[in-house]
């Protein structure tokens, strides 16, 4: 019984995973804030993930080298001091020029 639970949580945390990284939304400050530490990080980890992807493609010139965590507490550092602009926006600038 754990085997297939853990199995259908698998599946269920891959889907999401796709999910994610085949729709980009943007977050704004109030979703942003309302969203658990471990969805913060999920979705950091996807932004991180498309910008490799840019990066493979030679479309980008910032390189994006801390963690996810360090993303995120960064993100919610400029929210505390009343960033009002989308997820997106703030993490783009996170990244150090070429």
């Amino acid at each position: 019984m754990r085997v297939l639970f853990a199995s259908s949580r698998l599946r269920v945390l891959l889907v999401l995973l796709l999910t994610l990284a085949c729709h980009r939304t943007n977050i704004d400050r109030a979703q942003w804030r309302s969203m658990p530490q471990n969805e913060k990080t999920l979705y950091v980890r996807t932004l991180i993930g498309h910008e490799k992807a840019r990066e493979a493609k030679g479309g980008n010139d910032r390189v994006f080298h801390q963690t996810a965590d360090d993303y995120v507490k960064r993100i919610d550092e400029a929210y505390s001091r009343g960033d009002q602009r989308s997820v997106d926006a703030i993490f783009e600038e996170m990244g150090s020029p070429r």
